[in-house]
């Protein structure tokens, strides 16, 4: 559901729903108010999702040096676009909240040696390594802006508790349908899904002679990449499959370099 922020930003989804399997997006402004304005999203997000005070500050801090840096990126983007903040959590490889943010920009990648391309004070992805459970970057799309091709820079935190619970479930029809919508709308067109008896089935084109299947049950879904690689995962990481197949088509195709 796209609906507008406290902060007035474009959003995606609800903090309440990740401890579910959903996720938030936000697109965040285009000026110098761009980090403080992911500070107080992700404070409110993480408040609401009752985490840990030094979970909290460490992970406000680092998604504060990524749209820092992101906005950099995005100015340098024709037309501008905006960088966006996003937010689930996952239980594979293991319990971990997941914050990444997007911009527009595939000239330029996160690195940690001197004059670090992400940071013009040459520290952004330096810092995050210190403070996050693990980073990468990775071709991805866009969430609030129609599916623009760029990249997003992500961190893991990790969870604590009982959540994100392994054995949540969900009907297999309305997990498709999502992941479907969700796709589509970050512009991986021609996916479609089927229906069974319990099962549900979702097609992914990743590039003009490749296409991926994932096969979603109530309580996991599968799925082999491109690189014949098995993957077998709780339903609740629906989101973070998602992203890994944006990744997929990101690096396939050549049009979205």
């Amino acid at each position: 559901m796209v609906q507008i922020a406290q902060s007035g930003q474009m959003s995606v989804g609800h903090a309440a729903d990740i401890a579910l399997g959903g996720m938030c997006a936000w697109r965040l402004p285009t000026d110098a108010s761009c980090a403080s304005v992911a500070r107080s999203l992700l404070s409110i997000a993480m408040t609401t999702l009752g985490l840990d005070r030094d979970t909290t500050d460490d992970a406000v801090l680092a998604a504060s040096e990524l749209a820092t840096n992101a906005l950099t990126h995005a100015g340098s983007s024709t037309p501008t676009v905006p960088p966006e903040l996003w937010l689930w959590a996952r239980v594979t490889p293991r319990p971990q909240l997941l914050i990444s943010v997007f911009d527009a920009c595939r000239s330029s990648w996160p690195d940690t040696t001197p004059g670090d391309l992400l940071d013009d004070h040459g520290r952004g992805i330096s810092i995050v390594a210190l403070l996050a459970e693990a980073w990468g970057a990775h071709p991805s799309r866009s969430i609030c802006t129609g599916g623009i091709p760029g990249k997003a820079v992500w961190t893991a935190f990790p969870l604590k508790g009982t959540w994100p619970d392994a054995r949540t479930t969900a009907p297999p029809m309305l997990a498709a349908r999502h992941m479907a919508a969700m796709l589509t709308a970050r512009g991986v067109m021609n996916t479609t899904h089927r229906h069974g008896r319990g099962v549900s089935l979702v097609t992914v084109p990743i590039n003009t002679t490749e296409e991926v299947n994932i096969w979603i049950e109530p309580s996991h879904l599968s799925y082999t990449t491109p690189t014949g690689t098995r993957h077998r995962r709780p339903i609740i990481d629906l989101q973070d499959t998602t992203e890994i197949l944006v990744c997929h088509i990101g690096q396939s195709r050549e049009g979205d370099r």
